[in-house]
């Protein structure tokens, strides 16, 4: 096994071979939430499912912070210390981690379950919170040690398992749920405990791949936990909360200020605005994610030259994908609220008209924040995005009231470019060369503009009254338009399948 790590690969196989179990898995997963939501609102009252679904995202918001930004520096140090040979080094950080991990974890999780009372009280209100808290307090252990393996995984560029046993855990999550339903137990708790088991079968799966591909790391060298190894990791997993904490702040920071200064209705305007405005990352946030390692493997082999083709292979259809995705959301914006929100939400819809115009700058970024993270440079990422953080905060402090919602998402889009622009100055003081396809940019662009303003025009005085007919006009326009758009980028698309046809599918 260990001769497969890290093998020599050009990059259209590392991206095709091991970034379809990405996206093949994504698939495969897609509905489970929707089915385990249909099958408990079935059974609980709404004030049942609030708390359970409150509960899961409080103690996810906890897992970002407990791991103390060991996950993150996993898959910064094992490629690093892998490819240079240091394996000492790399069974320590690993130890170090799980450890660290599991010991942040249990102390967490004993002060959920004996603080459950008061959080159930003063918290969520609601006295059935106290015992879902306590399930929860055993499910945050087993989730954080699964994240760990997961994090492995992602390190090797291990793209099926690291997406096979997520797999595993939301679909046994699901068959559990659907045993209590049809077993008539309908419970709050019994419903926690899906969550508990699914997760634990998640957790021994993950286990089982752990051992057959990569126990022999654990045999060998030696647990060599020096100073200034100690200090390195540290030193990253600092910078790593940092950066995580400004992440959050940067993606709350409008909502919070929206509902101070404008009160609910409006915040309910924009949460729904941000749902639809992100809509991409669930098809393109794995493959960004995949950035990092990939990245790391790269510099520490001396490839940069490879970086440099892949960098600019990811901004130049990115860039073009978030143009077209804009044109999409100018012409349907409204009617996708209106279909997934109802008609009171029309004007969330209106607000990612404007969002979505320039959502691509939010798209570059994402792939710069990986490109930036595999450098190693997470100081200059965690500054770059407190201060999109602070001048997101100034903004909307000055203009909120004057110009109501609308400054929010403008603010956001100035706060985009701001961090795009030292984002690229950071990864051209690497050497690496940024080139860019005007004449495919500017030949998409002029599609997007097209398509939008005659769908606009088309759609001024569309009624909003039956929300079946509007997905099928989504859904019917949608599979033109990316026909339209594969028809004028054949040559590109052509290029793709012939890469395709060349890798040896493994």
């Amino acid at each position: 096994m260990s001769k497969e790590l890290f093998k020599n690969e050009t990059l259209a196989e590392k991206f095709i071979n091991k970034g379809k179990w990405l996206y093949i898995f994504s698939l495969l997963m897609a509905p489970t939430g929707y089915i385990i939501k249909l099958l408990i609102s079935n059974d609980l009252s709404v004030a049942e499912v609030g708390v359970i679904y409150s509960i899961i995202w409080f103690v996810t918001i906890l897992s970002n912070y407990n791991d103390l930004g060991f996950t993150e520096s996993l898959k910064y140090f094992l490629p690093k210390f892998w490819i240079n040979k240091k394996y000492d080094e790399f069974k320590t950080s690993l130890y170090l981690a799980l450890w660290i991990q599991t010991i942040t974890a249990i102390l967490i999780a004993i002060w959920l379950w004996f603080g459950a009372d008061w959080l159930a009280n003063n918290y969520f209100h609601s006295p059935l919170a106290s015992q879902v808290l306590k399930i929860f307090s055993l499910w945050f252990v087993i989730f954080n040690i699964f994240r760990t393996f997961n994090t492995i995984y992602q390190s090797f560029q291990d793209t099926f398992s690291f997406k096979f046993i997520d797999f595993v855990r939301m679909w046994s999550i699901v068959i559990f749920v659907t045993i209590i339903f049809f077993a008539n137990k309908w419970s709050v708790l019994n419903y926690s405990l899906a969550w508990f088991w699914g997760t634990l079968i998640g957790l021994l799966v993950s286990g089982i791949i752990f051992v057959k591909k990569y126990y022999f790391i654990l045999k060998k060298w030696k647990f060599s936990p020096k100073k200034q190894l100690i200090k390195q990791i540290f030193s990253y997993a600092i910078w790593v909360l940092l950066a995580t904490q400004a992440w959050i702040l940067l993606w709350s920071i409008d909502q919070q200020m929206v509902i101070y200064f404008l009160w609910p209705e409006p915040a309910w305007y924009y949460t729904n605005y941000l749902s639809l405005l992100t809509i991409y990352s669930i098809l393109l946030g794995p493959l960004f994610g995949f950035l990092f390692p990939v990245t790391t493997e790269l510099i520490e082999k001396k490839e940069k030259w490879k970086l440099s083709i892949m960098i600019n292979m990811f901004l130049k259809y990115f860039w073009v994908f978030g143009i077209l995705w804009w044109s999409f959301l100018f012409v349907f914006g409204p009617l996708i609220a209106f279909v997934l929100f109802w008609k009171k939400f029309v004007f969330s819809g209106e607000l990612l008209q404007i969002g979505g115009l320039f959502v691509f700058l939010n798209i570059l970024n994402a792939i710069l924040f990986s490109i930036l993270a595999g450098l190693g440079k997470i100081k200059q990422r965690a500054k770059i995005l407190w201060f999109g953080a602070l001048v997101n905060f100034v903004l909307n402090l000055i203009l909120l009231n004057t110009i109501w919602i609308i400054w929010a998402v403008i603010s956001t889009i100035i706060g985009w470019f701001i961090m795009l622009i030292l984002l690229i100055k950071e990864v051209l003081k690497e050497w690496i060369q940024i080139k860019i396809d005007w004449k495919f940019i500017v030949k998409n662009l002029a599609l997007g503009i097209i398509f939008g303003l005659t769908g606009y025009l088309a759609l001024q005085n569309y009624p909003f009254q039956h929300r079946l007919t509007g997905l099928w006009l989504i859904f019917g326009v949608w599979l033109v338009y990316w026909i339209v758009i594969l028809l004028v980028n054949w040559k590109e698309v052509r290029l793709f399948l012939n890469q395709v046809r060349s890798i040896k599918w493994k």
